[in-house]
């Protein structure tokens, strides 16, 4: 863990931009990252099998290393528990102390997970468009298929709800039973979600048709952000007022809730995941090499 300046926060880009608060290197190139709403923390993987739990300073509060390949991860806003796919076909439940208490091999590669925000439940999403929530306890609650295969779900605060998108072609809103709120067909590749943490706004990452955004309540588009690059991370608050997106030019940048940009910076390598603070003070963003940044913004 380190303090300091990063150079590219100065040179590059415009606009008031993020300072550096801390960051941290894992042993390998990092897989995936997430963030605990409630405590803080910060949770990431790396191709190693390393799994690695972050305080709010960026310093290792737990650690635990797997025989298996992580390529995703999924947190609890409560920090209580979170799940991981291992290997492309096998999930699982590990407790705060990254201590795992179960694991379930699937029959087809999974492409997307979520835990609930108590850490209750963790959702899956297969290859073969079966999708399947689990309970902590390791035991089915529920199986429902969709016509494509699920690439990014994401449970709601507030409610049981899970928003989803594929790749291409598909986007909705379920029920935890499976039964689906609404569905939306969709005209893009999509590479990355964000909501509201009461689903009343849903942004997709549309590579080169920008930021879409979506009425996530009814599923009603609500217009598109036009961006100078192809899109392919965007993160939002808890109640919206910013969204920080990334580019595959490697430009991370910030516009305001109704698409007016604040700020943007050209990064020197590849980020994996980006995470907007509930309050829009600062961003975690996961770099492809295994560094992982927190940046203080102005609000």
């Amino acid at each position: 863990m380190s303090d300091g300046v990063a150079d590219w926060l100065i040179t590059t880009g415009r606009g008031n931009r993020p300072t550096l608060r801390w960051s941290f290197s894992v042993d390998a190139p990092l897989t995936d990252i997430r963030f605990s709403r409630e405590s803080g923390e910060v949770l990431a993987a790396d191709v190693s099998g390393g799994i690695y739990l972050l305080d709010r300073r960026g310093q290792v509060r737990a650690l635990t290393r797997t025989r298996h390949s992580v390529q995703r991860l999924a947190w609890a806003d409560t920090g209580v528990a979170g799940a991981a796919v291992l290997d492309d076909h096998l999930v699982g439940w590990f407790n705060r102390n990254l201590q795992f208490q179960w694991t379930r091999d699937l029959s087809d590669q999974i492409l997307a997970i979520s835990v609930d925000p108590y850490g209750s439940h963790v959702a899956l999403g297969q290859a073969d468009g079966v999708n399947l929530i689990y309970s902590q306890e390791n035991k089915k609650f529920s199986r429902f298929e969709t016509v494509r295969p699920l690439r990014h779900m994401q449970f709601l605060s507030g409610t049981t709800d899970l928003l989803v998108a594929s790749e291409y072609g598909l986007t909705g809103r379920y029920k935890m039973n499976g039964t689906p709120v609404w569905t939306s067909k969709l005209w893009s590749t999509v590479g990355d979600v964000a909501a509201t943490g009461d689903g009343r706004s849903f942004f997709l990452a549309s590579y080169a048709q920008g930021i879409q955004a979506f009425d996530g309540q009814n599923g009603n588009t609500r217009g598109t952000f036009i961006c100078d690059g192809t899109v392919g991370l965007v993160t939002c608050g808890f109640a919206k007022r910013k969204i920080v997106a990334y580019t595959m030019e490697r430009t991370l940048f910030s516009v305001d809730d109704a698409g007016n940009p604040e700020w943007n910076v050209t990064v020197p390598d590849d980020i994996r995941k980006i995470i907007l603070s509930p309050l829009c003070d600062f961003i975690i963003c996961g770099f492809a090499s295994g560094r992982i940044m927190r940046f203080d913004m102005s609000n």
